[in-house]
């Protein structure tokens, strides 16, 4: 049997789900092809589930310090098993939401592994389907390291597989301090593990501003998590059940189980775009800013296009190849994508970091406001970190922004809006921001960048 399609997408997490409704709200006829669950790694074993259990992580540091608010409790238990629940229970009401829209919108959604043919149809489930234009969003999976492949019968794991661990480990050593292996440090370390994180660069988050990884960091390891910087793991040895990971500092480190938190790469086996001959470069598929490969009708986004693994990076894209495909010749602000850490405390950014702008001989000015001079952040005793601006010297255009501190994945937006809309410090100070509000901290180093700050000297 065979069927046709004005588009036709391969994968079906927060890029290609999006991209499908986008493309039915423009008129097309869509299907999307999903060999695995709706929602993709985002909604399935990555952002969603992670961040239920930091929620909970948060809520175990509450307890711990609610006598500094007057609130004296006498015990409390912590049940993991019935956390996990949840967590399956918020993922599956997100999947039931996603498909019913989808179906709402007329796309049909074809479970199976979508195998591209030729410039026009694909294979899936032994159907030919046709298409006049195809999105590729393939997603990504955990990248292994030789000598550590992932092993469960050792304790040797991806993120996935330790999403789907049924207790807390006593003891969890990272092998990678980006920004998986920090906040699963957070995490099993706010549930009782001892945690140990090994990074092979200067600091962990090595991509992240050094003033707000220096108070992470600070903070991680006040918590009990050790850290090592500038140290591989050269073997890990396993013994009755504990792993014995040998550093190069000469140290060895036992734990119970590990995280191999070494990034991800693309999953391009058998989707047939090799034989088709889609261009690639470092293991990414070659885009432009319309999201168009080498070859007329093929579009790529998310993980398997990026070198960021953001999910909203990869629905902002699906939107903008959805709109390329119906004409609207749209392109993606790729300068102005937001990161954020959820640890405690968080770190956000977006756009241009200070060594980037340095790199790129544009002469700078930084303005930083912190927390601690903030009501708000007083009040709810959570006033470490700052806010800091980068913006141009003379023109005063801001073109980045760091955020440490509670929140900070909350608070970047509104400088992300800033960055797109190429506003300048004067421009965001002149806002009238609500008090006693976290926000405020953004008013304040805009007003420091020009030279003004209201609650701090200088």
């Amino acid at each position: 049997m065979n069927k046709n399609y004005d588009l036709a997408i391969i994968g079906a997490g927060p890029g290609g789900y999006v991209a499908a409704i986008r493309c039915a709200q423009l008129g097309f006829s869509v299907c999307l092809i999903e060999k695995q669950a709706l929602g993709g790694v985002c909604l399935n074993c990555g952002c969603i589930p992670t961040k239920t259990l930091i929620k909970s992580a948060c809520g175990l540091e509450m307890l711990k310090h609610c006598a500094d608010s007057g609130i004296t409790i006498s015990g409390f238990n912590f049940d993991f098993t019935g956390l996990l629940k949840k967590k399956t229970e918020i993922i599956s009401n997100l999947k039931k939401g996603v498909e019913f829209i989808l179906k709402k919108r007329g796309i049909e959604i074809i479970r199976g592994i979508g195998k591209i043919t030729d410039k026009n149809s694909l294979e899936v489930n032994g159907i030919k389907v046709g298409f006049k234009n195809c999105i590729i969003a393939i997603g990504s999976e955990p990248a292994q390291l030789k000598g550590m492949e992932f092993d469960q019968g050792k304790g040797i794991l991806s993120s996935k597989q330790l999403l789907d661990i049924d207790y807390v480990p006593e003891s969890l050593l990272i092998v990678g301090g980006g920004v998986i292996g920090c906040e699963f440090a957070y995490i099993f370390n706010a549930f009782g593990a001892k945690v140990t994180i090994v990074e092979a660069e200067e600091q962990i988050l090595p991509l992240e501003d050094a003033e707000a990884v220096k108070i992470l960091s600070l903070n991680l390891k006040k918590r009990g998590i050790k850290i090592f910087n500038r140290t591989l793991v050269n073997k890990i040895n396993n013994n009755s059940k504990i792993n014995e990971a040998l550093l190069s500092s000469g140290e060895t480190v036992l734990a119970e189980k590990v995280l191999i938190a070494a990034g991800r790469k693309p999953v391009f086996q058998d989707c047939g775009i090799l034989e088709l001959g889609i261009k690639q470069e470092n293991n990414r598929i070659v885009v432009d800013q319309r999201m168009r490969t080498n070859l007329e009708n093929f579009y790529a986004i998310g993980d398997c296009a990026n070198f960021l693994n953001l999910a909203h990076l990869a629905s902002k894209q699906g939107i903008i190849a959805a709109e390329n495909i119906a004409g609207k010749k749209t392109e993606i602000a790729d300068s102005c994508v937001p990161k954020c850490v959820y640890t405690d405390p968080q770190i956000a950014s977006v756009g241009m970091s200070v060594r980037e702008a340095k790199e790129r001989g544009i002469a700078i000015k930084t303005a930083k406001f912190p927390f601690s001079a903030v009501s708000k952040a007083l009040i709810e005793k959570q006033n470490q970190g700052f806010v800091k601006l980068i913006s141009i010297a003379d023109n005063s255009r801001i073109i980045g922004a760091v955020i440490c501190g509670h929140l900070a994945s909350e608070l970047i937006a509104q400088l992300s809006i800033a960055i797109e809309h190429k506003l300048n410090t004067e421009q965001v100070a002149r806002v009238i921001y609500a008090h006693p509000t976290f926000s405020e901290a953004v008013m304040e180093a805009a007003y420091a960048a020009e030279q003004m700050p209201v609650h701090i000297l200088r």
